[in-house]
């Protein structure tokens, strides 16, 4: 049985905000941290939101990239078109979507 090149990685986090967080502002965030870090596109670590409800949600990663998905969860303080202050914080990795579900 061959491995597997590309395997993912789920890392669980929550947002400390005054209100509820839209999924569509943190994206925006992700976005934007991005090219700011000097990530683009082309690059493998793509983080995909999986799951987000309630202030807390999954971000999907490449596993050799888990460390600049979570400097980019780190570098986001602030949401939002009013600039609303926000701490991410990271709770678990899991090498599997039903393990990260699990902390949700």
């Amino acid at each position: 049985m061959a491995v597997k090149e590309y395997r993912h990685r789920y890392i669980v986090f929550e947002i400390d905000a005054p209100r509820a967080i839209e999924r569509w502002e943190l994206i925006k965030e992700f976005q934007r941290i991005a090219s700011r870090i000097g990530l683009d596109q082309s690059e493998e670590i793509r983080p995909w939101l999986t799951a987000f409800q309630n202030n807390r949600g999954i971000l999907r990663c490449a596993h050799c990239d888990k460390d600049k998905a979570i400097e980019l969860l780190n570098g986001i303080h602030e949401v939002g078109e009013e600039k609303l202050k926000i701490t991410i914080r990271t709770i678990t990795t899991s090498g599997t979507i039903k393990k990260a579900k699990e902390s949700l």
